[in-house]
């Protein structure tokens, strides 16, 4: 409880420090529905999970957008809260979820998104 304790506000902080001014940030909290799957606690990632990944998706599709996620999820560092690196990589695939940046994006430089 008290990992998805810290992940939330790890989360919430993220959607409220916008970088730019964009609102790419803003569905982040909804990655709270994925911190079980993410943290190793259950086996496949839920339908709220999923919906909150493809909120992500269809709300990140400008460059800036895109950027502005990217360097909210750098900022974040998520690999460093729990998360399991490769839970992150697979749960796009495992909900069917383009997303135009990795939950990690730790060697992409996000301002040369496009």
């Amino acid at each position: 409880m008290v990992l998805y304790s810290v992940f939330w506000a790890v989360i919430l902080l993220a959607s409220t420090n916008s970088v730019h001014g964009s609102d790419a940030c803003t569905g982040l909290p909804g990655l709270l529905n994925c911190a079980p799957f993410l943290m190793g606690s259950v086996s496949s990632p839920d339908a709220k999970c999923c919906k909150s990944l493809k909120w992500l998706s269809q709300h990140a599709i400008k460059r800036e957008d895109k950027r502005e996620l990217c360097k909210c999820l750098k900022i974040e560092d998520l690999k460093h809260k729990g998360v399991i690196l490769d839970r992150a990589k697979a749960i796009p695939r495992l909900c069917k979820v383009q997303l135009p940046v990795p939950l990690i994006p730790d060697k992409i430089d996000c301002d040369r998104i496009n």
